[in-house]
């Protein structure tokens, strides 16, 4: 049950002796369960699905199952971290005012968010980037973001996409930056390894290749893309999981990256690798907002100079829907974009595109479906729209009640 009946203004102190470390926020306001009283006065207590070991000021009264309110206060010099109980009725009020500042935050998140995404994926010699929009990253993944009307979502979502498909591919940029650490004999080993994390076709003139796309392949590129990386390294610290994919991730890669540039003093090295994590800052904020894993699609294959893919489930009537989005960014300033959505093993397929692209497309369109066939998979149907506003449509943004994580 929730203990109420604390005084509130008190301060109690938890000793942690941790194996692994907590990051507490002062300031914050977190719910904490007692697991268990010991007789010596310590106890246990689960804050953020981590038990820590701690004890308390005084005798409380307490019972094992009890979730009481506390507020994280500043460390003392011997680092003893001083949580303080808070009453119901303390924290309601603390409550009700947060509610007041972030209903009036979520007011101006559309505009905040399209200025934020638009400096991240500019370049730096184009950029006009202020202060607020940076520090808006790390708010923006703490703010109740999805509670933003649906009326705000929808027309946000297809100023992106338009912003994406006139813009410079985070693929685009990663081949680059490839190719210049390819240029320096210190960075040829990293080199290597970042073209490992992309699905490339003839990569260059110098290193002609080919290479199949497979199911395995693509989900480790993809979730290896960098906006999975939080949620990684929450995994990592919660369960004491070996970090090997962590060391693959490629927000781990590009710090090493920009480390190591800035210790032989490579400034346009540093400059590249900075741009593309600007990127993925900016899908991870589209993830948060629209609840879906959002990210660019690792991928330059012949025409193909990457794009953008996003991934939802989210349940409708009952039904269990899960719909895969992409926009492709194809030479001669071309695009095309996709929703595949199954339903009860189900799948239909929309395209979205120029004229001449959705007319190449139709006439390939019983080899696609004869390849739905042969794999055992049914297609209940194909659309197409001259406009991605009608696809959006088709990707239910209303419906999406799911995140994915690594």
């Amino acid at each position: 049950m929730i203990q109420s009946v604390i005084e509130s203004g008190i301060i109690h102190i938890f000793k942690g002796k941790q194996t692994i470390p907590i990051k507490l926020v002062i300031g914050e306001i977190l719910t904490a369960e007692i697991m268990d009283i010991f007789s010596t006065g310590n106890i246990q207590i689960k804050i953020n699905n981590r038990i820590l070991n701690a004890q308390t000021h005084r005798d409380l009264s307490l019972n094992k199952g009890d979730i009481i309110y506390v507020k994280v206060e500043k460390p003392f010099p011997d680092g003893t971290i001083p949580l303080r109980v808070l009453s119901t009725s303390e924290v309601q009020l603390t409550k009700a005012s947060e509610g007041e500042e972030i209903s009036q935050i979520i007011k101006e998140l559309p505009t905040k968010i399209f200025k934020f995404i638009d400096s991240l994926f500019t370049p730096k010699q184009e950029q006009n980037i202020e202060t607020e929009h940076l520090n808006l990253f790390k708010t923006l993944l703490t703010l109740p973001v999805d509670n933003i009307p649906e009326a705000e979502k929808i027309p946000l979502f297809e100023k992106l996409i338009e912003f994406f498909s006139g813009k410079y591919s985070t693929s685009e940029l990663i081949k680059d930056l490839v190719n210049l650490l390819y240029s320096k004999e210190s960075f040829k080993e990293v080199a290597q390894q970042m073209k490992n994390m992309m699905l490339l076709y003839n990569f260059s003139a110098t290193t002609p290749e080919k290479f199949t796309v497979t199911e395995e392949k693509l989900k480790k590129a993809l979730l290896n893309s960098g906006v999975a990386f939080e949620s990684k390294l929450k995994k990592v610290i919660s369960e004491a999981v070996k970090p090997e994919n962590i060391r693959e991730d490629l927000k781990t890669v590009l710090n090493n990256i920009i480390k190591e540039a800035r210790a032989h003093g490579t400034e346009e090295i540093v400059e590249k690798a900075q741009q593309i994590l600007r990127q993925i800052e900016g899908f991870q904020v589209l993830s948060k907002m629209y609840q879906s894993f959002f990210t660019f699609l690792p991928v330059l294959w012949k025409d193909i100079e990457g794009g953008n893919f996003a991934f939802k489930s989210f349940k409708r009537q009952g039904k269990d829907y899960y719909t895969v989005f992409v926009s492709l960014k194809i030479k001669d300033d071309e695009s095309l974009s996709f929703v595949v959505t199954m339903i009860k093993k189900t799948f239909f397929v929309s395209f979205s595109g120029g004229s001449e692209i959705l007319q190449f497309i139709k006439n390939y369109e019983a080899e696609l479906k004869e390849r739905f066939h042969d794999s055992g998979m049914v297609l209940g149907g194909i659309n197409y729209f001259t406009k991605v506003e009608e696809l959006i449509k088709h990707w239910s943004i209303k419906e999406g009640l799911i995140s994915v994580t690594a």
